[in-house]
């Protein structure tokens, strides 16, 4: 296999679901066949800085990234030109967007979209995104819910859509905090599509004292949780441990781990908490319900549903503690070889290799 130079250009080099993706996939070089380079047409950070220590190419454009700004073409477009990628492969709205476009005035033999989540969006947006992916080779969709989502709406047709899940690193273990309470956590954004309100407000009818809650992340949310969390009395059973760049620290002595999110396209913290064996409570939307079943593997609710979630957290702290372990395990052996960085490289580069003719 000829080795080939292929650009992946997202909107942010920061944190985040993407960048986290990024990250896993250069974890093992070694494993990488073709020649990567990286680039972001907002800003950078720590993914930016790690893809650096690794060394790779990492460029940083520092434009305004919405989509409106449509001069970000002509930025990508001189960009595609010096580089001269055989692949240029785009992920998050606003590198779809852009980078799409721009892509296809250079010229570029193989182009490749990525649709990160489920979109929500306006009918106008429908058009547009429909009229752009006509100009991509095939779509990525993270999970089979994000593709049939896309068909749905119109965005792209059956045969345009691809769906190769993410790649998910073992989180590191760390040594479990004995304790006497039930420890629950959520990681992730702080953001109203998390939906972390809800969890709160149903953690706020589980009458055991012994229960706790630990809420990773930051956001935008973040100073209204905290109020509601005052509202409620629960500065003593809830904690706000802010943003951690190995929250596996904190999902290693969990009980459970709880994704109560209105939406999901794939669901990588959900994941990282099976690889440890904690199990798992996941909202029944997006790509949870691809690899959570439940009641084998771990437990599903309606996101929007608090009764539900309630009953849930009641049923599953009631259970004996090698009961919840079992479906620990369970979790673990389902995912274990499903998600690995191996897997998803291999599945990435034969995706590569089947364009006709390939790279």
């Amino acid at each position: 296999m000829q080795k080939k130079k292929i650009l992946r250009l997202t909107t942010l080099l920061d944190f985040g679901g993407q960048e986290k993706q990024y990250l896993s996939f250069t974890e093992k070089p070694e494993l990488l066949q073709h020649h990567y380079v990286f680039a972001a047409i907002g800003f950078g950070g720590n993914a930016e800085g790690i893809l650096r220590e690794r060394g790779f190419e990492v460029y940083i454009f520092n434009r305004k990234f919405a989509i409106k700004n449509i001069l970000n073409i002509w930025t990508v477009y001189k960009f595609i030109k010096k580089i001269k990628p055989d692949v240029v492969h785009t992920a998050a709205a606003e590198a779809n967007f852009h980078g799409i476009i721009a892509a296809k005035l250079a010229g570029v033999k193989i182009i490749v979209g990525e649709e990160i989540g489920i979109p929500n969006h306006s009918p106008i947006a429908i058009k547009i995104f429909k009229l752009v992916y006509k100009l991509a080779d095939k779509i990525i969709c993270v999970s089979k819910s994000v593709k049939d989502h896309l068909i749905i709406i119109g965005e792209i047709p059956s045969y345009k859509g691809e769906v190769i899940y993410n790649p998910v690193s073992i989180p590191s273990q760390f040594p479990q905090q004995k304790s006497d309470n039930f420890k629950i956590v959520y990681v992730g954004r702080l953001e109203s599509v998390k939906n972390v309100e809800i969890l709160i407000k149903a953690f706020s009818n589980i009458e055991n004292n012994n229960a706790i809650l630990t809420i990773v992340g930051d956001g935008r949310e973040r100073s209204n949780l905290e109020l509601l969390v005052k509202k409620l009395n629960l500065k003593s059973r809830i904690t706000f441990a802010g943003f951690s760049s190995e929250p596996s620290k904190y999902v290693s002595s969990a009980n459970l781990f709880v994704l109560p999110s209105f939406s999901e396209g794939f669901g990588i913290a959900a994941v990282e908490a099976m690889f440890l064996k904690v199990p798992v409570l996941g909202s029944r939307v997006g790509g949870i319900p691809e690899f959570i079943s439940d009641n084998k593997n771990g437990w599903l609710f309606d996101p929007k549903n608090q009764n539900e979630l309630e009953s849930k957290l009641k049923m599953i702290m009631s259970m004996d503690d090698a009961d919840r372990e079992k479906i620990g395990k369970k979790a673990y052996e389902d995912v274990i070889e499903k998600f690995t960085v191996k897997m998803y490289v291999n599945n990435l580069e034969k995706f590569y290799e089947s364009f006709n003719p390939p790279i």
